[in-house]
This record gives C-alpha cells, structure tokens and sequence, in this order.
C-alpha cells in the first residue's frame, strides 16, 4: 500500500531548509512540448534555473503534448529531453500530471514510474485511489530533526467524460451554469479522503500541524474568486484568459479549510493568466505557460518562485521569473 505513513515520509532525496532558513520552488507549467521542442523552452528551463537556483523544480502538469506521443519509446526520449536541465544540475524534481500527460495512451502508473527512475526525480504516486499523481514529500528544518514543511501533489485528472463520474447529459447542459464550469474533471472524492487522512497522520507523527502548499494542474473553482474579486483578495499579475476549470466544485478548498495546512495552493492550465491573490488566509497562484510551442503570451513565459522561510511557514512569498528578463 502506498500511502502509508512510511511512504509519505520517504523521499529519495531528502529535502530540507537551508542554513539561512529558506527553502526556493520553481515551478514550471504548461511546457507541452514534444521530440520536435522549440528550443527556447529548455534554453528557458536553464537559464530559470541557473539565475533562481531552486532547491527543488515542480513540473506543473501538461509536461508534454501528449497527444502527440504514440510509443514509450517516443515518451521516453522526451523525458530524456526534459528533465536534463535538472539532472545534469543535480537539482531535486517533482512532477504533477496535467490533461495532456494523461492523454498519452499509456497506463498512468506506468508513466508516472517512467518519470520516477530519474536519479533526482523525487515524485511518488498512489495506486489504490482515483488518479495517480497524489503524494506529499517533507521538507525539514535546516536542523534536519523535524518536518518544517510540506509539498503535497494532486492530480487534477482530465476530461470528465473519461471519469467513473456518471452523468446525465440532459441536465448537465442546462444554459445558466457559473462561467467557470467546463469539461474537466475534478479532484475525487477518494483523494479528498486520502490528503485528508493523510495530512492528519502526519501531525500527529511530527506533533505539530505541518504548512504546506499544494500542487495541482487544473484550478480549483475558488480559484474564480480572485479572478472576480481582484481588489479585495488583493490580486495581481494576469488575467485575461477566462477560467475553464472542473464540471463541479471538488470540495478541495473546503477541506483545506478544515484541515489548516495547506497555505498556497499552484497551478497552471491557463496559459495566458499568471496572478496571486489570497481568499480565506490560503494564497492561489497561477503560473504562465512555460513551453513555446503552445498558445502563450511571450513576454509570460517563464517560471512561478516561493520562498519559504522556516520560521514562518504560514507566510509565502511568490514572483514571476519571466524568460524575458533573463
């Protein structure tokens, strides 16, 4: 069983604060590239890098157009492809699947253990709940005795048409609909259940609440609240693209809410929107396209950073690192 306490405590590579006290996330969404890669995208990728100097790399879902990819060789050569810059770096990486990862017509597992057998890939999996991209990695105090902190991935699935939701097509087309509302897929129910639990498992194996912030491809619908309420959830960045998110609300945001962990939640999937904005104390974030090959605004492109700092794990900074100003 693997979301077991045990589990959830490993990582391959131990991540923890610097001696200064903080930790830095690059996060890298909507790269949808493929063996035909726009160069840009990786020159990109290592220039981020090499200027932010994260302690670990969050690949944000859509990590490749997936529905170009036929063969696990083809897959396989890509992933060469992408994860050299952190590789050859020696840098610690995570990944997320978005809806074109889960395009691909390999089996998920597979895939996901595809990205695992990379020396620094530090990602985990659940294979016994809905999706495959759920798991939580500690990060610890610069002393190394405590968890001071945690990265939790989520996986946000694809097309709700392709779920186990069954739905009737008559109702669910009725014409007066929040403007959010699309044909994604949402986080289930069993993942609920699993972060949930599992959040709770680690408190009280640390005897403390643990921070964290939570990494997802497609939004959260709570994540239209900042977009229509920019002034008083203190917004900024842009948002320009209107929010296609899930068929449903998940129920995600009101479980963090009840649990009092999760401080940001990160995501991607609207390339041309890149903004902050803080509802009921958790901060939202969305991070522009990465990848130059698909729809984007060029002077966005780039990368989201967080700073966290040890001894204040309910506050993060956040800013855009744009290719541009490199």
């Amino acid at each position: 069983m693997n979301n077991s306490l045990n589990y959830n405590l490993f990582s391959k590579h131990k991540l923890k604060f610097n001696s200064n006290g903080k930790f830095k996330i690059l996060m890298l969404s909507d790269i949808q590239e493929t063996l035909d890669y726009n160069p840009k995208t990786f020159d990109c990728f290592r220039k981020l890098i090499d200027k932010e100097k994260p302690d670990i790399v969050v690949l944000g879902g859509d990590n490749c157009n997936g529905l170009v990819f036929k063969t696990e060789s083809e897959l396989s050569a890509y992933l060469d492809i992408l994860t050299s810059p952190m590789e050859e770096m020696k840098i610690p990486w995570m990944h997320v699947f978005g809806n074109h990862d889960h395009d691909i017509e390999i089996d998920d597992i597979y895939k996901t253990k595809m990205y695992e057998k990379y020396e620094y890939c530090v990602s985990k999996h659940t294979e016994n709940i809905y999706g495959t991209t759920n798991y939580v990695l500690p990060v610890y105090h610069s002393d190394e005795q405590k968890i001071a902190f945690q990265l939790w991935g989520m996986d946000s699935n694809n097309l709700i048409s392709e779920s186990d939701i069954k739905i009737d097509d008559k109702t669910s087309a009725i014409p007066n609909v929040p403007t959010m509302s699309s044909d994604w897929d949402i986080i289930h129910f069993e993942q609920l259940m699993w972060y949930y639990n599992s959040s709770k498992e680690l408190e009280d194996y640390n005897k403390k609440k643990i921070s964290g912030i939570m990494f997802m491809h497609i939004p959260l619908w709570e994540f239209q609240y900042i977009v229509d309420n920019p002034e008083a959830t203190c917004a900024k960045g842009s948002m320009v693209e209107t929010m296609c998110l899930g068929k449903f609300n998940s129920g995600l945001f009101a479980t963090i809410l009840q649990r009092g962990d999760i401080k940001c939640i990160a995501c991607g999937h609207s390339h041309n929107d890149c903004f902050e904005g803080t509802y009921c104390g958790v901060k939202m974030c969305l991070d522009a396209c990465s990848g130059y090959s698909p729809y984007g605004i060029d002077d966005l492109r780039g990368g989201r950073v967080f700073v966290l700092d040890e001894n204040h794990t309910d506050k993060i900074d956040t800013y855009m690192a744009h290719y541009k100003d490199i």
